[in-house]
């Protein structure tokens, strides 16, 4: 199945970071956000913004986080579902 790439804001250590995923669906993408897909849907949208579809889907399942409040770099982080 075809992936979407979901994107929208976290919260992160006091600041709101855009983060995105490539998912083949709203269930997968909210279980690798460590998301529910209630939350997903209120706070995520399918993004067509060229370099996030671009970084997602270089590393589908992968969940991806800009560096800063205003920066278009994206890394790769801890998925959230994952005991830390």
């Amino acid at each position: 199945m075809a992936s979407k790439v979901f994107g929208g804001l976290k919260p992160v250590q006091g600041k709101q970071l855009r983060t995105i995923v490539a998912a083949s669906s709203q269930k997968q993408a909210a279980e690798l956000l460590g998301v529910s897909v209630s939350y997903l849907r209120d706070y995520f949208v399918v993004t067509g913004t060229p370099a996030e579809v671009a970084a997602a889907l270089a590393a589908p399942g992968v969940v991806l986080q800009a560096t800063g409040e205003r920066s278009t770099e994206y890394v790769p982080v801890k998925p959230f579902n994952e005991s830390r």
